[in-house]
This record gives C-alpha cells, sequence and structure tokens, in this order.
C-alpha cells in the first residue's frame, strides 16, 4: 500500500501527530514500524507497541507473522482508521518540516563521521561560518568555530576568539584553502615532521600522508630501539658493576675477620654485609636472628683465642657468638684451601 514517507502517532484524544524525527525499524516480517521518543509505535495506525528496550522481546515472543499483527490491530483501525501515513501518501515531509538551509549535515575534518553544523554567518570573502549543532544544544563552554572548505568543516578555533578570527579571515589578501594548504606542504618537506591526516583528507592527499608518517614511524622505531639497546647494555653494565662491588665487599670482609678487625654491618646493595656473609658461606642463620644482624648489629670482630666481640644497639643476641663461630670455621677451612 502507498505511503507517506511522514510517520504520525495516535494521540489520547485520537488525532494524529506528524513526527519531525522519527525513524523506520527493520523487522523480518516487512511490517511498517518507527520508534519516536524512546518507543515502537505502527506506521499504520500510529498506536504505540511498546518500549524501544521491550521490542527484541515483543518481536521475538509475540509476533510470529505479518497477517498474526495486522490481525491485533484491525480492531484500532476499525474505531480510529488508517494514519495520514496513508491516507495521505501524497504529503511530504519536507512539507510538513520544511529543511532549515542553514543546517547542515557535514563531516568534520579529522573524523569520519558526519555531524550537524549550524551557519552562524558569511563572511563577505565568501567564506561560511558554522557551529556544531551538538555543542550549542548542550550549551557547551569551549564551542568551536569552524569554517566549510572542499567539502569539510574545518575547525578554526574556540568561539571565545571569534572576533580574532573573524579579523583574520577578513583580513586583505588572506585566503583560507592557501594558507592550509602551505601548512601541509611544510609538514610533508619536513622529514621530522607528522603530517596531519585531517589536512590531507582536507586535500584529498591521505596516501601520501600516510606514506610520509610511515617513514618518521620507522625512523622513530629504529631510534627507539637503538635507545632500548643502549639502556639494556647500561642496565648490564651497571648490574656487572654492582656485582662486582658486592664480591669485593664480600672478600674483604672475609680477608678482615681472619685477620682479626672489625666488620662494620655496612650495607651491600641494599643488604646486611654480615648477613650476607653467613648467606654466601652456606651458615644457616634463625629467621629472628636475621632481623636482629639487620637492625641491632652494628659490626663484629673475631679475636682468635680471645673469640668473638661484637657491637650492637638495643637488645643482645644469644645465637651470634654461635653464628660467627661456625662462619670463622668455614673461613678458615677456605683459607687452608687457597679460596679465601
Amino acid at each position: 500500500m502507498k505511503h507517506s514517507n511522514v510517520y504520525y502517532t495516535l494521540e489520547k484524544d485520537g488525532t494524529y501527530k506528524p513526527c519531525e524525527k522519527a525513524k523506520g525499524v527493520r523487522n523480518p516480517f516487512g511490517i511498517d514500524i518507527f520508534r519516536h521518543k524512546g518507543t515502537i509505535s505502527d506506521g499504520k495506525t500510529g498506536c504505540g507497541v511498546c518500549s524501544e528496550s521491550e521490542w527484541p522481546a515483543v518481536l521475538k515472543n509475540r509476533i510470529t507473522s505479518k497477517e498474526q499483527y495486522e490481525a491485533l490491530l484491525q480492531r484500532t483501525i476499525e474505531r480510529f482508521g488508517l494514519s495520514p501515513r496513508y491516507t495521505q501518501p501524497e504529503v511530504r515531509h519536507e512539507q510538513l518540516f520544511p529543511r532549515d538551509e542553514n543546517r547542515v549535515l557535514s563531516r568534520e575534518c579529522s573524523s569520519k563521521s558526519k555531524h550537524y553544523f549550524y551557519r552562524i554567518s558569511t563572511l563577505e570573502n565568501g567564506l561560511e561560518l558554522f557551529q556544531k549543532e551538538s555543542e550549542m544544544s548542550r550549551g557547551i563552554e569551549s564551542q568551536m568555530l569552524y569554517a566549510r572548505l572542499n567539502g569539510w568543516m574545518v575547525c578554526l578555533d574556540t568561539m571565545t576568539r571569534k572576533d580574532f578570527t573573524y579579523q583574520t579571515l577578513t583580513s586583505p589578501g588572506f585566503d583560507l584553502h592557501q594558507t592550509l594548504l602551505e601548512k601541509f606542504e611544510a609538514m610533508m618537506a619536513d622529514p621530522q615532521r607528522w603530517a596531519d591526516f585531517a589536512l590531507a583528507d582536507l586535500f584529498d592527499r591521505r596516501s601520501e600522508a600516510e606514506a610520509h608518517n610511515q617513514l618518521i614511524r620507522e625512523a622513530r622505531e629504529a631510534e627507539r630501539q637503538q635507545d632500548r639497546a643502549a639502556r639494556a647494555e647500561a642496565d648490564a653494565e651497571q648490574e656487572r658493576l654492582r656485582q662486582e662491588a658486592y664480591r669485593t665487599a664480600i672478600a674483604e670482609a672475609e680477608r678482615n675477620l681472619l685477620k682479626g678487625k672489625i666488620v662494620l654491618n655496612a650495607d651491600i646493595n641494599g643488604c646486611s654485609l654480615v648477613l650476607q656473609l653467613f648467606r654466601e658461606n652456606n651458615v644457616d642463620v634463625p629467621l629472628r636472628t636475621q632481623g636482629w644482624i639487620i637492625s641491632s648489629l652494628v659490626g663484629v670482630q673475631w679475636n682468635g683465642e680471645d673469640g668473638l666481640s661484637y657491637r650492637y644497639h638495643g637488645s643482645k643476641s644469644s645465637a651470634i657468638y654461635r653464628l660467627i663461630e661456625e662462619l670463622m670455621q668455614v673461613l678458615e677451612n677456605k683459607n687452608q684451601e687457597g679460596d679465601c
């Protein structure tokens, strides 16, 4: 059945109201269904069917065929008749809702999606200036000013700088197309500068910009790899020096203990030197004593027949003498074997 491109909703008083922003809903039964303001409605009668969120379940569980669905609507059709969508098929949407010539659907430069823009002025040089409709309706403070160029909307500046932008655009000899083209050419001429894809799309030179940027990307990746290799080499050298300093400190401490010199419990690579002496020589230290060595022990000295003397702060340890004695036995054995 022939119908108009206008959708109507059936109001509570039995009248029909045309919908400006209604959209048809595809379905497997070919039923004339549309959505408007969160509601799914029937195109023939204008009656609401359900909410948008309920529609998938209704379509799956309650509608089995087009004939079954239209049979359900027969009573409504008999009572109110068909919607003007079918009784007045010659009425067109643009007749009821004249198009605003200042409202333009266009693609924003740097974006692949389309937006509605509203023309706010046309300069003496013919340049048209726009604002994005979504920003205007939401009252965003930092609204942007756009100009239409080569079929794209080019963002110029914020609306707060509108007067300055107008002055620039209307200055004698100013050509926005030429200015942006020169900016793009400068990017393409500089092997270190990234080409702006927005400008590339504006002048239909996207492939050139991608090739230009690919060379920069490869060069930067090579630099990053060199930097990573240099950092890895520096880290390896630093670790080698740390390990060398650690081994030197351990060997010197072992020699000092054998010579009867005092060994201070200094920090070595974030660890206690005396505790590391025990670990390096496989002397098992109880966990509680490990904590005491780290927090309380200042230094130790082995005086041969006189035994151990050590300095500490806080409480005294009952296990340190036995542990040092065991350590000295290991060191003396190593010394006799020529390893210390």
